[in-house]
């Protein structure tokens, strides 16, 4: 059973989180499969907020 990870990161032309970065490099170095989700529109960015009470963080 391989192991899997959600991850969740903002991503904008004008700005790409360098933690959410670092974070995904960490996960596929220990050998996870990373589901990337890229909050790449201050829409998606709000919908997140608002479905789980608070933004991606490391």
């Amino acid at each position: 059973m391989s192991k899997s990870a959600e991850l969740y990161r903002m991503a904008t032309d004008e700005h790409i989180c360098p933690f959410g970065l670092k974070s995904k490099d960490l996960l596929e170095r220990e050998g996870y499969d990373v589901n990337d989700h890229l909050l790449d529109f201050p829409a998606f960015t709000r919908q997140f907020l608002t479905q789980n009470s608070t933004l991606p963080q490391t």
